[in-house]
Parts: structure tokens; sequence; C-alpha cells
């Protein structure tokens, strides 16, 4: 089997300018970087905090599940919603009310009342993160998808990076309840930016957004349906890479607590898998531009499921502290090469319910890692839900794989294309 991808055909095209150049992606992707500074410094404490306050495993399980569940219901109606409204007000509305959930856990001592509130923080992620994306989208000039939301990644991760060992520092220091206050105030300046960022921005119209330099007909790229054959094997890497973080976001803290690290410790966990994916996930996106997506997106979400059947094996904090710097690089890649292949091909005319229905695939996808390494964490070796998580996650990418292979559209009636006529790539796996 020979997989080959299609070589730009100018290669000495200039170099467009970046897209920081852009004021209003600027501040857009300043804005979510500080929201999940924000939500960095409570990340690493979360679960700690609930079971200090007397919640159960069970209970710190729910916590999570209810936080991925009610994401899950709500990505894709506020993805719909963004269509029909103001991104901008959306977003603004999302971050408001994220702020003021964050300042509700101080004054939380019972379970049910950390995974209501768990429940509704989702819902205000959700009112963010597909309007954000899809505004994003409005805004990238074509051909350059891959770029944007590599940088997207970054800025995300940026938060993962900074926020948890300022976070859990202040915890040892000081307890948790003034890390929720400190997350409450980092959310302000992200609100402020995105209010005075768009005041008078008019959200444009479909033709207005797209002025495509070649002319793909829409049966072949597929822009003017939500689910074509692209966008279902995207869906379904996207999905599958959404399960380690499912497990990370239920038992990362407890389990590297229970493996005796301090909380600093446990905060530098969360922050070497950050650094590299800042470093790496623009220039990966720029790179999946110019070379075509798909075989960047299989090969590096394949390394990755290994990456997290690794975790269930070691236990030294030097030795995870490495692997984690592989797992952000590899993430990078294979999240920006997806992210860039599922914006290609979305529908023009409703880019909001694209991010809806991909964000929401990818929130299943951790709800589902969350849930099933929640149980495995209480009955069975420690390390055994990241192993079946990573095993899990493989046997999917693999199904998605050999769909690709077996229902990719015949060159003889239109090879399957990303539609990045700017650079001149096509993405093309041969066999």
């Amino acid at each position: 089997m020979n997989l080959s991808v299609s070589k730009p055909t100018n290669s000495k095209r200039k170099r467009p300018p970046s897209l920081w150049s852009n004021w209003q992606i600027a501040s857009l992707l300043i804005a979510i970087a500080v929201s999940f500074l924000a939500q960095g410094f409570v990340s690493p404490i979360r679960t700690l905090y609930a079971r200090d306050e007397g919640a159960s495993g069970v209970a710190v399980g729910f916590m999570a599940a209810a936080f991925l569940f009610s994401g899950f219901v709500f990505l894709f109606p506020f993805g719909w919603l963004s269509d029909r409204v103001h991104r901008p007000n959306l977003i603004i509305a999302g971050l408001i009310g994220h702020s003021l959930i964050t300042l509700g856990f101080m004054f939380t001592t019972s379970a049910e009342m950390f995974i209501l509130l768990r429940f509704v923080e989702g819902i205000t992620a959700a009112a963010v993160s597909s309007p954000a994306r899809a505004l994003l989208a409005d805004l990238t000039p074509p051909g350059r998808n891959g770029e944007a939301f590599g940088l997207f990644s970054a800025v995300i991760t940026f938060g993962m990076f900074a926020g948890p060992p300022i976070g859990t520092l202040l915890a040892e220091i000081t307890g948790f309840q003034a890390v929720y206050l400190l997350s409450f105030i980092i959310f302000i300046p992200s609100i402020l930016l995105v209010l005075f960022s768009y005041r008078g921005y008019r959200q444009r119209s479909t033709s207005e957004l797209d002025t495509p330099v070649v002319s793909i007909p829409a049966e072949v790229t597929g822009t003017e349906k939500l689910l074509t054959f692209p966008i279902v094997i995207g869906c379904l890497v996207k999905g599958a890479i959404g399960l380690g973080p499912g497990v990370a976001i239920a038992i990362w803290s407890l389990f590297t607590a229970d493996l005796g690290f301090s909380l600093t410790a446990i905060g530098w966990t969360y922050s070497v898998y950050s650094v590299p994916i800042i470093l790496v996930a623009p220039w990966a996106g720029r790179f999946s531009d110019r070379v075509g997506r798909l075989l960047l997106m299989f090969s590096a979400s394949i390394l990755l499921s290994f990456v997290w059947v690794s975790y269930g094996i070691i236990t030294s904090f030097l030795i995870i502290m490495v692997v984690g710097v592989l797992e952000g690089s590899i993430d990078a890649v294979a999240r920006a090469a997806n992210d860039g292949y599922l914006a290609d091909h979305s529908p023009h005319h409703a880019r909001g319910k694209a991010q809806g229905l991909y964000n929401a695939v990818q929130q299943f996808g951790t709800l589902a890692g969350s849930l099933i390494g929640g149980f495995l964490y209480e009955n069975t070796a420690r390390g055994m839900p990241f192993v079946i998580i990573g095993l899990l996650q493989f046997g999917l990418l693999t199904l998605a794989f050999l769909l690709y292979l077996l229902f990719r559209p015949n060159k003889k009636t239109g090879v399957v294309r990303s539609p990045t006529p700017a650079v001149g790539s096509v993405d093309t796996l041969e066999v």
C-alpha cells in the first residue's frame, strides 16, 4: 500500500501575512487564551477540592460527566444559533456565564451542587466554543484553515500551560477557594476584549465571506452539505482523539495524586503537555495547508493512542513529563490537521452548525472517555483506564482509515479534495 500526498504546485509562492495582523482574529485568539487561562487555574484542583469537601469517587466522576454531557447536548444548538444571531454576542454571554459559575464553586460544599454547577458550566462553555470557531472560520482567508485552527489550539493550550502551575501553587499557599476567585477575575479582560473588538462588527453573508480562487463543483467538495463522506471520516477521527482527554478530565489529578505527586508536581504534568502544542500547532496547521491533511491526521492520531497506553504503564514523574512532551507534540499535529480538514469541508452557509456538530462529536468522545475512565479507575488496576482507552482509540482510528480506503470516491468520478486552491494542495491516499 502506497500512501502519498500531493505536493503544492507552487512552492515559491510569497508567504501571506500573519493571521495575527488581522485585529479581529488576533483579539478573538487572545480572548480565548485568557478565558482558558482562567479555566487552567482550577482544572487540576477541581476534583481534589470536591473530594476534600466530601464528594465520593463516583460523584467526582459524575462531575466530569455532567460537564461533558451538557456540552455535548448544547454544542450543536449553539452552533446552529450562531448562524442566526450575532456570534460575538453569544461568545460574550458564554464567557460571563462561565465566570459566574466559576465563582459559584467557592460557596459549594455538597456533591449534588458540584455536579449541577459542572452541568451548567458545560452549557456556558458550549456557548463560547461553537460560535468562536465559526467566527474564526468566517475571518480566515481561503486556504489557511489549518493555520488558523492550529493557532486556535495553541491559544487554548496556553491556558493549560500557564494556569495549572499558578492554580496549584496558590492552592497550596492559600487554599482552594482563592483559586476560584482568581479565575473569576481573569475572565473579565476576556469578556471586555470581545465586547470592544467587535463593536459594529457585521456578520457577513456567505457570498461576501467566500470568494474562491478556483471554482470547484459542490458535488466534489461537499461544501453545501453537512454530512458528506469527508465530514463523516473527519468526525470519526475527532471523536476518537477526544477519548483520552476524557480520561484525563475524570481521573488525571486523582491518578497522579495517588502516585504520590505533590500539588505543584501535578500542575506541572498539565503544563508539560501544553508547551509543545503552543509551539507545534501553528506550524502543523501551516504544514497541513501546504501538503494536505489526511496522512497527517491519521498517522498522528494513531501514534497518540499508543501514548495513552504508555501512561497506564509508567509511574515515574520524570518519564511522565517526557511522555507529556511527546503527547503534546503529536496531539498538536493530529488536531490541527483534523480541524483544518473539517473546516475545509464545512458548508459555507452553516459554519456555526458545522462547528457545533464537530465539537459535539469530540465532546461525545470525551464524555465516553470520562465515564469509562472513572468506572475503570474505581474497579481495576490504577493504570488500566489509560491502556483500555488507548486501545479503543486505536480501534476507532483503524475503522475510520479502513472506511476511507473502502468508500472513498473513485478517481474517475472525482477525488475528495480539500478546498485549498490558494496553495494548490489535494488530499489523496493512493493504494
